[in-house]
């Protein structure tokens, strides 16, 4: 009786921690101006075990009473599931962004676009143009390719502010080509690579883009036929919970509801 109560004790600390950690970790990016459906989805998951954690003994007593105890190993089940899903999607993410270019690589830096606040880069748009400028400046005889449209509160495509961007930090405008019309992941890609071929331009793609997006856009590369590499941007990490959760669900989206 000693030892169950103790595991009792240890599950219901554990759900509490995780759950209040978690909360705070996914609120977080909202005290910079960052609050997305990732946000949103990671902060109710969370507080789903705070609460579980903070009413454990009553869950265990409902338990034993239930006579519906199929349905309580249904979402148990479920709860597992989901939580071997996003483990194997987050080491997805972790692949993705370890297929760095091998050495000597002949191909063409694509620049995926993010947010743009008027005529500002987010902070993680800003990361990945660091990151660009440095492997363009590292191998001269690359080119890139912008990518990515003008969407709502945007003054400017974020494929011209990847531009301003890079051209500031010493990288010459006659080697970066704009493609200004994308919406998303799949249109960057499959528009850029038009571009790729309409300029003559090297058709393996060097993705700059945060780390944890690199293995959606290598998938998405793959079901477009290109040949890609990952060249990551370090995502600040007051944000990275919230992109994340968004990031997860993207993922998720992308393999089991693709028709949404």
């Amino acid at each position: 009786m000693k030892i169950q109560q103790k595991g009792r004790t240890v599950i219901r600390g554990v759900l509490l921690a995780l759950g209040g950690a978690g909360v705070l970790w996914f609120l977080f990016p909202a005290a910079f101006g960052v609050w997305n459906v990732g946000s949103l989805f990671g902060t109710a998951g969370c507080a789903v075990l705070l609460a579980l954690g903070a009413a454990w003994p009553q869950c265990l007593a409902f338990w034993r009473k239930t006579r519906k105890k199929k349905i309580l190993y249904g979402i148990l089940s479920i709860f597992i599931l989901s939580v071997l899903w996003f483990s194997a999607l987050t080491v997805g993410m972790a692949v993705g962004a370890a297929r760095q270019p091998p050495a000597g690589t002949e191909g063409t830096v694509v620049v995926l676009g993010s947010k743009v606040n008027g005529t500002t880069p987010s902070a993680d748009l800003a990361a990945r143009i660091d990151r660009a400028a440095e492997y363009l400046l590292a191998n001269p005889g690359l080119k890139a390719v912008a990518s990515g449209g003008q969407g709502a509160g945007e003054d400017i495509s974020e494929a011209q502010a990847i531009r301003d961007g890079l051209v500031q930090r010493g990288v010459e405008p006659e080697r970066i080509f704009l493609e200004d019309a994308s919406k998303n992941t799949e249109e960057n890609l499959a528009f850029s690579a038009e571009v790729i071929r309409e300029e003559g331009l090297p058709p393996v793609m060097l993705i700059v883009t945060d780390e944890y997006h690199e293995f959606r856009a290598w998938r998405i590369a793959s079901r477009l036929g290109i040949e890609s590499y990952a060249v990551s941007s370090s995502t600040p990490w007051y944000i990275f919970s919230a992109c994340y959760g968004r990031e997860l669900l993207a993922l998720t989206k992308l393999y089991l509801f693709p028709f949404l």
